[in-house]
């Protein structure tokens, strides 16, 4: 039973409960180590040797494609962020905001941050380089979209081998994409519903999100961010999805906040002993 619905449901007008945050990371697992990367390059007739030449060449190749995707689809290049620690995703909501993107391509950008790759060593005991793995740093490409299907998102993809890949969804954000072609109206602020027609209607569209092929789902959009895969990499690689991290969450939609308020001092009373925060850790 739903303590909290059962006991105040005569000022709760509604709840939904359903996937927040979702991020995947996905894997070219027969690239992912030293020597799987050597047995691409061989079958490549790529030496050893020349795979910081290779991977360069198809860094460029990349970034070049990436470009072209965004000048078509929203009239503007990659845009370079300088820091790591710019949050990207108030960059993208101000670009839609500024530009008035309803819909597809928000914008890419671009920043240099740490990657786990390889790199060209002499192995004595073999007597020829080899690859072995390496942290170093290279470029990456974010990009932004408002979905028509799954609303705001973000793909982030590696430019240098082995090209992991993470995709970030809200499933409040495709909650709002559905209900836009159920047809069915609803007041939001930011990630929050504040009020929905049917709120029936509203969670089963949440409880359908667990049944997509999500192979699929995240294959299509790997697609768009790495167009130039099959060409580098061949058609039979495909990406091995793991979901990196997930929350579900479930909403409790009041009638107004006044009816909200006799309760809310006993509401966070119950909830400071409950919920730990490091913050205030002492332990």
């Amino acid at each position: 039973m739903d303590t909290l619905l059962h006991r105040f449901g005569s000022i709760i007008k509604g709840s939904i409960e359903g996937f927040d945050r979702l991020i995947f990371k996905g894997t070219l697992k027969p690239i992912a180590y030293a020597l799987g990367m050597q047995a691409f390059l061989k079958s490549q007739g790529v030496l050893n040797k020349e795979y910081k030449d290779w991977v360069t060449k198809q860094s460029t190749s990349i970034i070049k494609s990436a470009e072209a995707y965004s000048q078509k689809h929203c009239d503007r290049g990659i845009i370079y962020i300088p820091s790591i620690n710019t949050r990207k995703e108030e960059l993208a909501h101000n670009l839609q905001k500024e530009s008035g993107v309803k819909d597809g391509l928000i914008g890419v950008w671009s920043c240099v941050e740490s990657c786990t790759t390889y790199r060209s060593t002499f192995d004595a005991t073999a007597g020829f380089p080899s690859l072995r793995p390496e942290k170093s740093r290279c470029k990456h490409l974010y990009f932004y979209y408002d979905h028509t299907d799954y609303g705001f998102m973000s793909i982030r993809l590696q430019t240098w081998a082995p090209y992991g890949i993470q995709i970030a969804l809200n499933g409040r954000e495709w909650l709002r994409r559905s209900l836009d072609k159920e047809k069915c109206k609803y007041i939001v602020d930011g990630n929050k519903f504040l009020h929905i027609d049917d709120y029936q209607l509203a969670q089963k569209l949440l409880d359908r999100q667990l049944d997509v092929n999500w192979e699929d789902m995240l294959s299509g959009f790997s697609k768009e961010a790495f167009s130039q895969m099959p060409e580098i990499l061949g058609d039979g690689m495909r990406y091995y999805w793991t979901l990196w991290q997930s929350e579900m969450a479930r909403d409790y939609i009041f009638n107004d906040p006044q009816s909200l308020n006799p309760i809310m001092e006993s509401l966070l009373r119950s909830t400071a002993p409950t919920v730990k925060s490091r913050a205030f850790d002492k332990s």
